[in-house]
């Protein structure tokens, strides 16, 4: 943490006036030096998907969806819309720690655009080994974010083969 210990220590022990280019700058290096820090602590990919997680939020009308709870109270929700047998477009929402944000970021990032068979092989450790690695204490979360996946894609074949069970979706996280 010394690099965000000089940069805090720097802005703190300034006089209070920054332009918005300085603020920006300092931003941006603030956010390197996290990262950097982050990573060194649990790998660089679980840092970048953690800080910058990607397919976050939400999608309106998906084809399928599903809501999984962890051993640790962490939620994840996978939401994804299918263009025949592909995954065309797909997000997640989640209530939990980092590393349960960076395991869902990434298995989105694993299935968009994959077959629905393809994507239905994404497992935890397929997860982890995407993100580089994962400490022991976390991988309940890989396994959380790959169980919504095939969750959600379950629900979409089922809606595909059933579709009035749509009009009866819970829409809480």
């Amino acid at each position: 943490m010394e690099g965000i210990g000089i940069l805090l220590g720097a802005f703190l022990g300034g006089n209070g006036q920054m332009n918005p280019e300085e603020s920006e700058h300092m931003a941006r290096q603030m956010e390197r030096a996290i990262l950097e820090e982050l990573g060194k602590a649990v790998g660089q990919k679980v840092a970048e998907h953690a800080l910058n997680p990607q397919n976050a939020g939400s999608l309106t009308d998906p084809d399928g969806e599903a809501t999984l709870s962890g051993i640790c109270e962490d939620t994840v929700r996978i939401q994804l819309r299918l263009q025949g047998d592909r995954i065309q477009e797909i997000r997640f929402m989640t209530n939990g720690c980092a590393a349960t944000v960076a395991c869902s970021s990434m298995v989105t990032v694993l299935a968009q655009g994959a077959t629905i068979k393809e994507a239905l092989g994404i497992d935890g450790k397929r997860v982890i080994e995407a993100l580089g690695g994962l400490p022991i204490e976390h991988t309940h979360c890989a396994d959380l974010a790959a169980n919504a996946l095939k969750a959600a894609l379950r629900n979409a074949l089922e809606i595909r083969n059933e579709p009035w069970k749509r009009l009866y979706r819970s829409r809480n996280l």
